[in-house]
């Protein structure tokens, strides 16, 4: 037997290799009797020497505090993606600022036009009329290529005097007109800042256009009765009462249809089948138009909308026309139709025979 000085117990040994220890028998795990018996590993009243620091820094007890809920796990678990949620919220910070410096130049751009228009009345002027001046010049172009140069001019010059129609009366009512534009092989239209007040308002400036564009007509047809008349003034005739007499058709957004309204808004229903069936007319012949579909859909659309703001008080009250008013505007209203009906008889008369 052998005492481990290290780790202090005893260790049976035996001298005689051919005599194996009995690890079964009782008396191999009783304690030693010699004095060199080795005491039991954890001895009561063993010494034990006092803690040094050995310079391994110690945890806060702040650091080490017991988890209670997930807002305590900031001292514990740090967060992965605060460094993307700030290099994103700079990111975003700095497109700001980009956006706002854009902005605050084109603002500075349009300030800087106001003043020298404000400054320059003349260039205010071609400004405003810039538009009207290059669509119109546009339109040109686009019938040249249908009608020829002379002819497309002429078609120009009729809308023109019709819509300037439409602006005169709009003047004279105090309803504020932004502008006027062409649009190629459409026509032309003059925009209102505002709705007029009521329907006898909305009514007599639609009927303005339709009667400027026959008095424009009537005098091609006077030019076209001169002797030795170019053949083109009976056609700009023909057409100017044409399309005027298209634009009566009741149903907005035609001048017939902004007439209608004063006089009895059922009459749009009437107006609107009318035109349908003509649209499928064309088509069953072969002579499909996507110019007058485009038009069947705007009515459709204006009739819908316009139906559902009569519900309204005010939508009512718009739609309250004197019914002396009534009859007058049915009286001028169908009194053009049948003026333009005479009027292209008679340019079809000095037309030359194809």
């Amino acid at each position: 037997m052998y005492r481990d000085a290290k780790k202090g117990f005893d260790h049976r040994t035996s001298t005689n290799q051919s005599n194996e220890i009995d690890y079964a028998h009782p008396d191999y795990y009783q304690p030693a009797s010699s004095p060199s018996s080795v005491q039991p590993p954890f001895e009561q009243d063993r010494e034990y020497t006092d803690y040094a620091d050995t310079g391994v820094p110690y945890y806060e007890a702040e650091a080490l505090q017991e988890y209670r809920s997930p807002q305590s796990m900031e001292g514990y678990v740090a967060d992965p993606g605060a460094q993307q949620r700030a290099s994103a919220e700079q990111e975003k910070s700095a497109e700001g600022k980009r956006s706002k410096k854009g902005l605050a130049g084109i603002g500075g751009l349009i300030a800087a036009i106001g003043a020298l228009l404000t400054k320059f009345p003349a260039l205010a002027l071609l400004f405003k009329f810039g538009v009207t001046a290059v669509t119109a010049f546009a339109s040109v172009i686009a019938y040249s290529f249908l009608f020829g140069w002379p002819f497309a001019i002429g078609l120009v010059v009729q809308l023109f005097i019709h819509e300037m129609g439409h602006a005169l009366v709009m003047k004279l009512k105090g309803i504020p007109v932004k502008g006027m534009v062409f649009v190629p092989l459409f026509g032309a239209a003059v925009v209102m800042r505002q709705m007029p007040q009521n329907a006898r308002d909305e009514a007599e400036v639609g009927i303005a256009g339709p009667i400027a564009g026959a008095i424009a007509a009537s005098a091609c047809l006077l030019i076209a009765h001169q002797p030795n008349a170019s053949p083109i003034w009976a056609s700009l005739a023909y057409f100017g009462f044409f399309i005027n007499l298209f634009n009566l058709v009741p149903i907005v957004p035609f001048d017939g249809g902004r007439v209608l309204a004063a006089i009895d808004r059922r009459v749009w229903v009437l107006g609107f089948l009318g035109l349908l069936a003509f649209e499928i007319w064309q088509w069953v012949h072969g002579q499909f138009s996507p110019w007058l579909l485009l038009f069947v859909v705007l009515a459709a659309t204006q009739l819908l909308s316009r139906n559902k703001a009569t519900t309204t008080p005010e939508g009512r009250a718009y739609y309250n026309v004197p019914v002396a008013t009534r009859i007058s505007l049915a009286a001028v209203y169908f009194g053009l139709a049948a003026i333009l009906v005479l009027g292209m008889t008679l340019a079809r008369g000095f037309m030359p025979v194809l």
